[in-house]
C-alpha cells in the first residue's frame, strides 16, 4: 500500500576485508519457498520463535497463518476491515492487527486463532508496533496525526500521543518508537518508558517505512534511505534503494537490511555495514511489506498482486560485520 552519507569506519579497507574473510564466508540469499495466501497481502510479521507468520489480508478481512516449517497456511483469522499493520507481542501470545477500514485494532489470541479483543482507534489507523517488553502497541492514525497507545493487558487505549503530520508507519526498539510522518518530512521519537515525544529528526520528503535496531534506524523517502544514529537522533548517512515504494525491515543483530522495490517486484539486499546493495530477489508483483525473523535467517515478503508470501532465506555465510 505504501509502501537505498556516508558512514565513518575507523579501521582501513584491507583490514576490513580480512576481518570478514576470518568472520566467515560472505552470505547467500535466495527464495526457498512461495506461499499462497488471501486477497492482497498487506504486511507480515513473524513470531518469536520463528515457527508462525501472519500475513495481513486487506481484500479478505482476514489473517493468514502459516507454518514456516512446512510453508503452509494452517488457519486463516477472520478480522475487521481493510487489515494493513501487524505485529506480534515478544511472547508470541497474541498478534495485533491494524484494520484501517474500521478504525479498529483485532487482537488475536495465537493459542486459538481467534479475536480476543477488539479495540477503537483513529481514522486512517495503518501500522502497529509492539513495545519491547510487550507492555505496549503503538498505532498510527494518520489522518488525526496522532499515535494510539494500547495496554497490551486491559487491551484499552490509555494515551493519545500528538506527532507529525499525517504519520504512516513506525518501529520500536528497546526503548523508543520511531514514526514516520509523511506530510512534514520528519520522523517523531517516543520514548516508551514515558510515551512522551523526545525528538523530532527532519528526513527526506515523504518518509514511509522506517525499521530500527537499538544502533539505528533506516527510513525511506521515496528512493532514498536514512540512517539515524539512535544515541544521538541524527541522520548520519543516505543512500539510494531500488524503486519508491514498499517496506523496509533490518536484523535484530543489525547485519543485513531488506527494502521493497514495490514496482519492480523485488526485495534488495543491504549491508547495513557499508550501505552496500548485496542482492536483488524477485517476490511478485507490487510487493508491499517485509519482516524478519529473530534470528535473522528468515525474511518474509508480501506480493499484493500474486496474493503470495516469499520466504527469503539468509544462509551459507556468517553476515557479522565489523563495527
Amino acid at each position: 500500500m505504501f509502501a537505498r552519507t556516508s558512514t565513518v569506519l575507523t579501521i582501513g579497507v584491507a583490514t576490513l576485508g580480512l576481518l570478514a574473510t576470518t568472520a566467515g564466508a560472505v552470505p547467500t540469499y535466495a527464495v526457498t519457498a512461495t506461499v499462497p495466501v488471501g486477497l492482497t497481502p498487506m504486511q507480515v510479521a513473524v513470531a518469536p520463535n520463528g515457527a508462525v507468520t501472519y500475513a495481513t489480508n486487506s481484500g479478505a478481512n482476514s489473517v493468514s497463518v502459516i507454518d514456516t516449517a512446512t510453508n503452509a497456511v494452517t488457519a486463516t483469522v477472520p478480522v475487521g476491515g481493510g487489515p494493513t499493520g501487524i505485529a506480534v507481542t515478544p511472547n508470541g501470545a497474541r498478534v495485533f492487527v491494524v484494520n484501517t477500514a474500521d478504525r479498529t485494532v483485532s487482537v488475536i489470541d495465537t493459542a486459538t486463532n481467534t479475536v480476543a479483543a477488539t479495540i477503537p482507534v483513529g481514522e486512517f489507523a495503518l501500522a502497529v508496533a509492539v513495545s519491547a517488553d510487550g507492555a505496549h502497541a503503538y498505532v498510527t492514525n494518520g489522518v488525526e496525526s496522532t499515535v494510539s497507545v494500547i495496554d497490551t493487558a486491559t487491551n484499552t487505549v490509555t494515551a493519545t500521543v500528538p506527532v507529525g503530520a499525517f504519520p504512516i508507519q513506525l518501529a520500536a526498539n528497546g526503548t523508543h518508537v520511531y514514526v514516520t510522518n509523511s506530510s512534514d518530512n520528519t520522523v517523531t521519537v517516543i520514548d516508551t518508558a514515558t510515551t512522551t515525544v523526545v525528538d523530532t529528526i527532519p528526513v527526506a520528503s515523504h518518509p514511509s517505512a522506517v525499521t530500527a535496531t537499538n544502533d539505528r534506524a533506516y527510513v525511506r523517502s521515496g528512493a532514498e534511505m536514512s540512517v539515524i544514529d539512535a544515541a544521538t537522533n541524527t541522520v548520519t548517512a543516505t543512500f539510494g534503494v531500488d524503486g519508491i515504494m514498499g517496506g523496509a525491515a533490518v536484523t535484530g543483530d543489525g547485519n543485513t537490511l531488506y527494502v521493497i522495490d514495490s514496482e519492480g517486484g523485488s526485495v534488495t539486499v543491504f549491508d547495513p555495514g557499508t550501505n552496500a546493495e548485496v542482492t536483488s530477489l524477485a517476490v511478485g508483483g507490487s510487493a508491499g511489506g517485509v519482516a524478519v525473523s529473530a534470528d535473522g535467517t528468515k525474511a518474509y515478503a508480501t506480493s499484493q498482486n500474486d496474493n503470495t508470501i516469499a520466504t527469503i532465506t539468509r544462509a551459507a555465510g556468517d553476515a557479522t560485520r565489523p563495527r
